[in-house]
């Protein structure tokens, strides 16, 4: 399958809207199993239903043991489902093909951040971390990636981090308009601690 197959692939499991996916080889009508992927892989991806395309990726799979795109499309796809445990499993196994995948990366880190509660906790901002060193346009993981020390009352580490996040964007790039605004709750984080401890203090 071509690269632009499984980004088709990818954007249509994004807006799947099903109650729950099968784990495996999907239960699809009677009809020997190798005819069906051969039917199933003749066909456009937007015309697939929720097993067609999980079939379609695993086929893909095994015809390219080697490459981390299918298993990161079939955590996409298990993900947007909610089966967060097995869309962490198929991104590590991307990673296992390419530990430098970047969209893995951030899929993973993403996917554990839902285990965990909405909680960015240190493994997660290391995948963050990697991601954006590997790939400086990926804003958004740069600066998750120092929400662990930013909640952890570090701020200077954190607004340090951000400014580097930052340094390669244009000065029009409306996403500047996020660090100042880091950087000013960065500041209202700061007086709020002067004042509590000078009142602390006899």
């Amino acid at each position: 399958m071509k690269h632009t197959t499984l980004i088709s692939l990818g954007a249509a499991t994004l807006i799947a809207a099903v109650a729950y996916l099968f784990v495996g080889r999907p239960m699809l009508p009677d009809q020997p199993y190798s005819a069906r992927e051969a039917e199933i892989a003749s066909r456009p991806a937007d015309d697939l239903s929720r097993d067609e395309m999980l079939a379609r990726l695993q086929m893909t799979a095994r015809e390219q043991p080697d490459s981390p795109e299918p298993q990161y499309f079939i955590g996409v796809l298990l993900r947007s489902q909610g089966q967060t445990e097995n869309a962490l499993r198929a991104f590590q196994s991307a990673l296992r093909r390419d530990p430098d995948h970047v969209p893995a990366l951030i899929a993973l880190a993403d996917a554990v951040v839902t285990r965990d509660g909405g909680i960015i906790t240190e493994p997660a901002a290391r995948l963050y971390d990697r991601a954006w060193r590997l790939d400086n346009s990926e804003v958004r993981a740069g600066i998750l990636a120092a929400m662990p020390a930013y909640q952890a009352g570090d701020l200077d580490a954190a607004q340090a981090h951000w400014e580097r996040v930052f340094a390669d964007l244009p000065e029009d790039d409306p996403r500047r308009a996020m660090l100042n605004a880091m950087r000013a709750e960065a500041d209202a984080a700061r007086a709020a601690g002067s004042d509590e401890a000078g009142e602390e203090t006899p």
